[in-house]
């Protein structure tokens, strides 16, 4: 039935008292000695109920287990089968940002510089990746693929090394190393002026979006530098979260295609794979 009265206003003065008499409100709010549990029943039901949520804990993290580092490498990372292959750990770093002090990585152009980078993977060679691993980590038709008679597969480049060599080009094309490294005229040397221009900028690139696609977001001060006469200078001596590198290059060193491939083992693209005019 519709209601059929009418709203009146509270009267001024009223508007902190409630509807409720005393003994209603008693009624509510107090719980007669008749209805409280007794505490053994009371402590009994608490135990049950942390036993249950420690055991439903315990399933949970049987099921989908809590591991931060992959979690996290996975998260940050597109899919690469390495993912499956190793367990990517972080550990804190300290950068060595000594600003006069050289470290082997920093030498002049030379056998020994060039050692340490090739220690690196700068050089590695392709990994053969099957089908269906190559397709989870972004290819498809279109790239470059091994004849299926000889089991297919898609040779691929760790982006990690890659960069490393890119960053390695520009140190050698750098103005006091790229006298030594043009008069050798080796790898990247070899080619014309123009085209050595652009695998430089195109590497100078590249290392421009990796910085930028992980951003480091820490911070790093200035320390006092000669006590007769103090001044600042920044610290560059920086701790860091660090993937385990060795373990992730030494993937790569084991995954690697042989030194010598017979030119005939790739299939031919047909009508139905794009092919670039020119080099993109």
């Amino acid at each position: 039935m519709p209601f059929s009265g009418t709203y009146s206003a509270i009267p001024e003065g009223e508007v902190n008292e409630t509807f409720l008499s005393g003994s209603e409100k008693q009624e509510i709010y107090s719980t007669s000695p008749e209805r409280r549990l007794p505490l053994p029943v009371l402590s009994f039901l608490l135990l049950l109920a942390s036993v249950s949520m420690t055991l439903l804990g315990f399933l949970i993290g049987q099921r989908f287990p809590h591991d931060l580092n992959s979690t996290c490498s996975r998260h940050t990372s597109k899919y690469s089968p390495i993912l499956d292959d190793i367990n990517i750990s972080y550990d804190l770093v300290e950068f060595d940002g000594r600003f006069t002090k050289e470290n082997v990585f920093r030498q002049g152009a030379g056998p020994e510089v060039d050692e340490a980078w090739k220690s690196l993977g700068v050089e590695y060679r392709p990994i053969l990746l099957p089908d269906q691993l190559a397709v989870n980590s972004g290819l498809d038709k279109n790239h470059v693929h091994r004849k299926p008679e000889l089991g297919g597969g898609y040779p691929v480049f760790m982006e990690g090394m890659h960069q490393l060599h890119c960053l390695n080009l520009v140190r050698k094309s750098l103005y006091y190393n790229y006298e030594y490294y043009s008069n050798q005229g080796e790898g990247a040397f070899s080619d014309s002026p123009r085209t050595l221009r652009f695998h430089v900028s195109h590497c100078l690139d590249i290392l421009r979006q990796r910085l930028m696609c992980t951003t480091d977001t820490g911070v790093f001060g200035s320390v006092w530098v000669n006590r007769s006469n103090p001044h600042s200078f920044v610290d560059f001596n920086t701790k860091h979260v660090c993937k385990n590198f060795d373990e992730i290059r030494s993937w790569a060193e084991r995954n690697q295609m042989p030194k010598t491939l017979s030119k005939d083992i790739w299939e031919l693209p047909g009508d139905d794979v794009y092919v670039w005019d020119k080099t993109p």
